[in-house]
């Protein structure tokens, strides 16, 4: 544990990651939760425990990795609330409706969405994060608290389990 910081390096290392890293993060938290209303509840409240437990972190140069790796916590942690929340209420099976489509794009553009939905939440960050948001392996594993095999595996098994699924979903 770090002695306790000053305000003020704080508030620039704060303002610094905000200006330059909450996008990325923000993209990351919104590709597990799937809407925007969510994302920015997600992000606010892992905001707000950084910044509670600022003094916690070990290293303030990877302040980015570390509020990503407590978003994606707290994204996880609504979805299963809200999975739990949806078996409680649900007694019959769940129904799923479909978007209208726009053609074979919008087939495959959705398959795609489904299979990384079906994905288990490791696979699904580590592919988020590695294929879409452009980290790289190093950024990754710090941000999802893994080494870089652990996160290489992940990738693999992620590309896989995926394959599979769109093999399934598309004629």
């Amino acid at each position: 544990m770090r002695e306790e910081a000053p305000a003020a390096e704080r508030d620039r290392i704060f303002e610094e990651l905000i200006d330059t890293r909450l996008p990325t993060i923000r993209r990351v938290i919104f590709r597990i939760v799937g809407n925007a209303a969510d994302t920015d509840d997600v992000i606010q409240q892992a905001m707000l425990k950084a910044w509670c437990r600022f003094d916690t972190c070990n290293s303030p140069q990877k302040i980015s990795a570390w509020v990503c790796r407590i978003a994606c916590n707290e994204a996880y942690d609504l979805l299963r609330r809200r999975q739990r929340e949806t078996a409680w209420r649900d007694s019959g099976p769940a129904t799923e409706t479909g978007r209208p489509g726009h053609g074979e794009n919008a087939e495959i553009t959705e398959a795609v969405a489904l299979a990384m939905k079906r994905l288990p939440q490791p696979l699904h960050a580590a592919l988020s994060l590695t294929v879409f948001e452009k980290f790289s392996a190093r950024e990754a594993a710090a941000a999802l608290g893994c080494s870089p095999a652990t996160l290489y595996w992940r990738v693999f098994k992620a590309r896989k389990l995926l394959a599979k699924q769109l093999r399934e979903l598309l004629p």
